[in-house]
């Protein structure tokens, strides 16, 4: 609320002193006078549910608040608007005319997920960590442990089920606290705010009556049993008080593609034209640091399967393909990746970290190999192992960026790579790709799975 707030502030002046340029005026104490309309917005967004949805939200992200956001913002500045018309004729307060309130509209839609954004990556308080408790103990429940280990502001106090079966690398690290029975209490004795009920061979009918003891400030969040096939365009709907949800079809149409290349193009030559300065220095960098060239090109496979030729800087010595056989037995799937390489140099250790070195696959961008959110590209031997249903990746490019990335990186299991790479082809849309463009640079600053 108080990011909002001061995003919305931000917002009215920005659009009373470009309002005041195009009259060709000049009056700073108006332009500033106009913040004494900011709890009107305030009251406004939380009529649309904003601040308790957030609460309810397991991942904290302000993504799925944009339509929200900007209908908010929209009847703000009309109210605003009409309250300032009166205000200003019978108190002389400050007025609020057509453009500035519509500009202030334009404004806080980007003004707010990015004040929202920033004031909880610099103030995190101990207090608002959540602590979760997973309920379940199989597989799913494994699935479920491995994402929440990836956000800073979650705890996982540990796991409930009636069975203490924990085989997989996360249920063991956390604390099996008991069965089902004892779920009240394990919820009370560990202050435990946020239950996520993963799959278990428990009765279910007990496991309902257990959830609904208990208290009202616990959120209860359910992985669905179909969940490889539901996105963030499934809808629930009502089956007479049976809460069903839809598998969002596919969309890829002739549009679509027209769209979501027009994006691609823009969105590549601003980067390479921005980060222009960047790219200098890291060219520098690779050449000063180690012998060989500054890019590094690799056959890759592209759309439909056929090859193509993508470019990244060089982060590895020039034998590295020579000393490939050497490190065999540390691989732990068919994709060659390997923790501390030593055939990474120094400047590439620091380029992977933070994936600069991928970078001039905005050039891939351009000449249309390649988009800016899609499928991972693997090299042809790897590419080459991909059957079935997971063949869906090659419906369409792949791209810098995409599921596997905000999902873990390297740190995913191959099997979970071919998942995630389906679902996103299966049921692709442009709201996905946007959250995923959203999503990507806090997890490349937090470098999740990066070596």
């Amino acid at each position: 609320m108080a990011a909002d707030a001061a995003a919305t502030a931000i917002a009215l002046v920005s659009g009373q002193l470009v309002d005041q340029a195009i009259l060709s005026r000049n009056d700073l104490a108006a332009a500033f006078a106009s913040i004494c309309y900011v709890p009107i917005f305030i009251v406004v967004l939380g009529i649309y549910g904003l601040y308790h949805r957030a609460q309810r939200r397991l991942v904290s992200s302000s993504f799925p608040d944009i339509g929200h956001i900007a209908h908010g913002m929209a009847a703000g500045s009309l109210l605003a608007l009409f309250a300032s018309g009166g205000i200003h004729r019978w108190l002389q307060g400050p007025s609020v005319d057509r453009t500035a309130a519509a500009i202030a509209a334009v404004i806080g839609l980007v003004a707010i997920p990015t004040s929202r954004k920033a004031i909880s990556a610099v103030v995190r308080p101990s207090s608002a960590q959540s602590n979760v408790l997973v309920v379940g103990s199989g597989q799913v429940a494994e699935m479920v442990l491995s994402r929440l280990a990836r956000l800073d502001d979650l705890s996982v106090v540990g796991c409930a089920d009636d069975s203490a079966e924990l085989d997989g690398d996360y249920t063991r690290s956390v604390p099996w606290l008991g069965p089902l029975g004892n779920l009240a209490g394990i919820v009370e004795r560990f202050n435990v705010d946020h239950v996520v009920v993963a799959f278990s061979a428990s009765n279910e009918a007990g496991m309902a009556a257990h959830l609904r003891d208990l208290p009202d400030h616990v959120r209860i969040s359910v992985v669905p049993r179909m969940f490889d096939l539901l996105t963030i365009r499934s809808n629930v709907d009502d089956l007479r008080g049976l809460p069903v949800i839809d598998v969002a079809p596919a969309s890829l149409g002739l549009v679509d593609r027209f769209v979501k290349r027009a994006i691609d193009v823009v969105g590549a030559s601003l980067g390479l034209l921005i980060l222009s300065p960047l790219l200098i220095a890291i060219s520098v960098g690779v050449k000063a640091t180690s012998e060989g060239p500054v890019l590094f090109s690799q056959t890759r496979a592209g759309r439909g399967g056929k090859p193509f030729r993508i470019h990244k800087f060089r982060t590895m010595y020039v034998d590295a393909d020579l000393r490939k056989a050497d490190f065999a037995s540390e691989l732990e799937g068919p994709l060659f990746k390997i923790k501390k390489d030593p055939r990474i140099t120094s400047t590439g250790r620091l380029l992977r970290k933070s994936s600069l070195d991928e970078i001039p696959q905005l050039i891939n961008v351009l000449l249309g190999d390649m988009s800016l959110v899609g499928p991972r590209p693997f090299v042809l031997v790897e590419s080459g192992q991909i059957e079935g249903w997971a063949a869906r990746r090659f419906d369409v490019r792949p791209g810098m960026t995409g599921l596997w990335q905000t999902s873990g990186r390297n740190d995913l299991p191959f099997e979970e790579l071919r998942r995630l790479d389906y679902l996103y082809v299966a049921s692709w849309s442009l709201w996905w790709d946007l959250s995923i463009l959203w999503h990507t640079p806090a997890r490349v600053l937090r470098q999740d799975g990066a070596y």
